[in-house]
């Protein structure tokens, strides 16, 4: 449940800065645009405190299922639209 209550309150974030990333860097490949969020996130941990390891790990699976429901959904232009 700890698990499942940092992933929501992350949530918002990552929503805002994947899709700031994305409207900044729009014909950039998709890993230098996922770099560029963790670089965010971590550059703000860095300010606050370091971030252990596996809450890292967590935030880039979240960017990658965001980035991939984006996708899917058309959000992106790049990606297939929902049927």
């Amino acid at each position: 449940m700890k698990w499942l209550s940092l992933a929501l309150s992350l949530l918002p974030g990552i929503l805002q800065g994947v899709t700031a990333v994305e409207a900044a860097l729009k014909g950039a490949p998709g890993q230098t645009k996922k770099q560029t969020v963790m670089a965010a996130i971590g550059a703000a941990a860095a300010v606050g405190e370091t971030l252990p390891e596996d809450h890292v790990k967590l935030v880039s699976a979240l960017v990658d299922q965001v980035v991939g429901v984006f996708n899917a959904s058309g959000v992106f232009s790049h990606g297939t639209p929902a049927a």
